[in-house]
């Protein structure tokens, strides 16, 4: 099971629509599908899922996390405390093998190309 989150500044450039282009050019050989706000990448029965979520708790929820968040300059991490809005990106498919390891790598991947976003991991919590 993998878990991620992109913290996004106010001026970030992510969108939805954006998203569910890039994770189509980046994972040809699966099904890639949108429902609002959300995407799912899939390929027989393994998908992960990412969904831009939004409201006042996440901005607290953000600044808790910057408190234990090393890797970040100040003025970012202030930053992004300016925002009530993330991405999320999970799976609760068990992977034992990690055979899909590298598909979560690569849905990252594709959330750190856009602008005024920062990839975390939420267990650790470390900047990916």
């Amino acid at each position: 099971m993998y878990r991620a989150f992109g913290l996004l500044r106010p001026d970030s450039d992510f969108t939805i629509e954006q998203a569910h282009a890039r994770l189509t050019t980046k994972f040809p050989g699966s099904a890639v599908t949108r429902d609002g706000d959300r995407v799912v990448v899939s390929r027989g029965e393994w998908w992960i899922a990412l969904a831009l979520v939004s409201g006042p708790a996440i901005r607290l929820e953000t600044e808790g996390l910057l408190g234990h968040l090393a890797g970040l300059e100040p003025a970012e991490a202030l930053a992004l405390t300016e925002s009530d809005r993330r991405v999320e990106v999970w799976t609760d498919v068990p992977d034992p093998f990690i055979e899909h390891f590298n598909d979560y790598l690569l849905v990252v991947e594709v959330l750190k190309t856009f602008k005024g976003l920062v990839a975390v991991d939420p267990k650790e919590p470390a900047v990916l």
